[in-house]
């Protein structure tokens, strides 16, 4: 057993973006649900107040030190267990659950994630009368209406947000409901029967190419993981969990650092730091801003700090054989051990993180290597 919120837990655009975390790790006819022949049918929900006063106690606000989110407790074959995104609990060390009314969950048990999918479920020791009914296989349709609850924004209180499913996957629903941050780990609810068909997990920048112009592609798209299907769980101890995130981070830092090292364009008055990467990026300087106590980056800067004052003078093929050198030394120390970060390591939704963290950093070490051949 281990307790929240009382002891520590042991926790597209261009690649570069992606690196950055720029990607975001949220009308129709209602349809009416037919129970199963022989099965116990389930009332349908006729609006979102009748939902809300059977199941809001069931939703909890997820506050850690490290971000926030929210969380709901369900039943599963005797035992109860808080589900929430991955997300939520990565990033943090302590983690607070509290439903509207304030009760405050404190003791959890085991920990476990979806092989695939941006979902964990803790299991809960305490007792709790409660607890929502999660939708069997197949259970949501497009243009079903749906409802979300959350702590929207981080506010620290639940907020009820109506729509509808827009469009399904096999693992994903895409609804209208206006979700933002904070209500990660949230339910989705099937307006029809009052069962949790999702968990809501994240959004889809809105895209402003040709092809997207004029159509909802051109907006900001909202997703819910499904719950209506088969899920396969790992059970991880948290410890570990937590450490991959961080693992992660860092790793993704050092590919961070290297892409705008590869951006640079080094000349005898300075190294044009207020670049932007990719011509809409962050600037070179913010990136490195952030990283100013990574010793590499700490040399970059003051080299750019001597040649604008002009206390560094060289000439400009000499500038450029200091740099190819530089570039090598960057890629010596920023890439050490990086062979050995492989996503098949990795637990849950980490994996496909670590995937996508592997292929930034393959891109951002070819182009610091094209960037030192240009300096010869």
């Amino acid at each position: 057993m281990w307790t929240m919120g009382v002891y520590g837990f042991v926790v597209r655009t261009s690649s570069f973006l992606a690196a950055m975390g720029a990607a975001a790790w949220l009308h129709g006819p209602v349809l009416s649900a037919e129970p199963e022949t022989g099965a116990e049918a389930t009332a349908p929900v006729t609006g979102s107040k009748e939902l809300i006063n059977k199941h809001f106690d069931s939703v909890a606000i997820i506050t850690g030190d490290g971000g926030s989110g929210t969380g709901f407790i369900t039943k599963d074959g005797g035992r109860a267990f808080l589900y929430t995104a991955a997300h939520v609990i990565s990033g943090n060390k302590r983690l607070t659950v509290k439903n509207a009314n304030g009760r405050e969950f404190r003791k959890f048990g085991a920990f476990e994630v979806a092989s695939e999918s941006d979902l964990a479920r803790l299991e809960l020791l305490e007792e709790f009368e409660g607890g929502l009914q999660v939708a069997k296989p197949a259970s949501i349709k497009v243009n079903d209406p749906v409802l979300a609850i959350g702590n929207s924004g981080g506010a620290g209180a639940l907020a009820i947000l109506e729509g509808s499913a827009m469009s399904l996957g096999p693992d994903v629903v895409e609804v209208s409901s206006n979700v933002i941050q904070g209500n990660s780990g949230g339910p989705l609810f099937s307006g029809n029967t009052g069962e949790v068909v999702g968990v809501v997990t994240h959004l889809i920048a809105a895209r402003d190419d040709l092809w997207a112009k004029d159509t909802k592609f051109a907006e900001v798209r909202r997703f819910a993981t499904r719950l209506d299907r088969v899920i396969t769980w790992e059970r991880v101890p948290i410890g570990r969990f937590l450490a991959e995130h961080q693992k992660i981070e860092e790793f993704n830092r050092n590919s961070r650092i290297l892409f705008a090292i590869s951006s640079l364009n080094p000349t005898q008055d300075g190294l044009r730091l207020d670049s932007k990467i990719g011509g809409n990026g962050p600037t070179l300087l913010s990136v490195f801003d952030e990283n100013k106590n990574v010793p590499i980056v700490a040399e970059l800067i003051e080299m750019n700090s001597k040649l604008g004052d002009k206390r560094l003078r060289t000439s400009e093929a000499e500038l450029r054989k200091r740099f190819a050198s530089y570039y090598q030394t960057s890629l010596t120390r920023l890439d050490q051990g990086g062979d050995k970060f492989v996503a098949k390591d990795f637990s849950g939704q980490n994996r496909e993180r670590a995937k996508q963290a592997r292929e930034w950093r393959d891109e951002a070490v070819t182009e610091l290597k094209n960037a030192a051949n240009r300096m010869r």
